[in-house]
């Protein structure tokens, strides 16, 4: 297998985790778990387990320099703590499908900032992409129902911002992901977002109220399923020297993740517009690999 081709291939299995935290975070929330808890013990989990994780089988990734501090710490405060305040704020001030459709705008922002800070190609396949990749995420999250929608300046505001900060993540780690391990990059990325979102979180109340095991069994697979495996293959693909752009585009197969996730669990119906809105997503996907093949042949 190709090298870029495997990093697509695990770009879009990171994807795919992504999309299982619609499962989780459903189930904790369905146990009277406040969102914030459930933000803070994602990262907070993922951040010992894969601490001790690294303890006992290879220390030698714990170590840092001051380069990747910089990185990571930004990672931590920009695609950690301050994406989840912009989401979670937009999604109090208006619709689930208003926040979660502004969210993935992020492929815009990446393509937009991955072309001023790596000066890469946009071209029309990749633009065919965005396209498809938009307009596939607003059919299978709103069904096609402008109704869905709340809109207010702040709340949309507060959408892109997640949109942007979400976005970042790729462009933050791409000049880092290839000199360095992805369990050091993900590592220090979790404890700093970790520690950056205390202020905003409400630790105490796991502690303060009767959790069964099953919960606790939700909230650990949250933390090392959704978020630090899925994590380290997404780095992992951006290290195959993948572009950032085209990296933004094939993660949207979350949407798609979510969405089938919802209809087998919670028997929320995907006929229609958001069939048609999975099948865009699933295209947008391949149109991006068109300059590729262009590139082979």
């Amino acid at each position: 297998m190709h090298n870029r081709t495997k990093g697509y291939l695990l770009v879009g299995i990171a994807g795919t985790l992504w999309g299982t935290v619609v499962f989780f975070v459903t189930k904790l929330l369905d146990a009277q778990l406040p969102l914030s808890t459930i933000v803070f013990y994602r990262m907070f989990f993922a951040f010992l387990a894969l601490f001790f994780f690294l303890l006992f089988t290879d220390v030698s990734k714990l170590k840092i320099d001051r380069i990747l501090l910089k990185y990571v710490a930004a990672i931590g405060l920009i695609s950690q703590a301050f994406f989840n305040i912009s989401y979670f704020s937009a999604l109090k001030l208006t619709s689930i499908s208003t926040a979660v459709t502004l969210l993935y705008t992020a492929p815009i922002f990446i393509a937009l900032m991955a072309r001023i800070f790596f000066q890469e190609t946009f071209t029309k396949n990749k633009a065919l992409a965005l396209l498809l990749c938009v307009t596939g995420c607003f059919l299978t999250i709103s069904g096609g129902y402008l109704q869905s929608f709340q809109l207010n300046l702040k709340g949309i505001l507060f959408g892109l911002s997640a949109g942007i900060t979400f976005g970042s993540l790729t462009i933050i780690s791409k000049p880092i992901a290839e000199k360095y391990h992805p369990y050091t990059i993900v590592f220090y990325s979790i404890g700093f977002g970790t520690l950056f979102y205390l202020p905003f979180s409400q630790p105490m109340f796991l502690f303060q109220s009767q959790i069964s095991l099953l919960t606790w069994f939700y909230a650990l697979s949250l933390s090392i399923i959704s978020t630090v495996i899925a994590l380290i293959v997404y780095f992992s693909g951006l290290a195959t020297g993948i572009e950032a752009s085209k990296a933004g585009i094939i993660s949207t197969v979350e949407v798609v993740v979510s969405v089938i996730v919802s209809y087998l669990f919670f028997q929320e119906q995907i006929w229609g517009w958001k069939l048609m809105g999975i099948l865009m997503v699933i295209g947008s996907v391949i149109v991006v690999q068109l300059d590729r093949v262009k590139e082979i042949i």
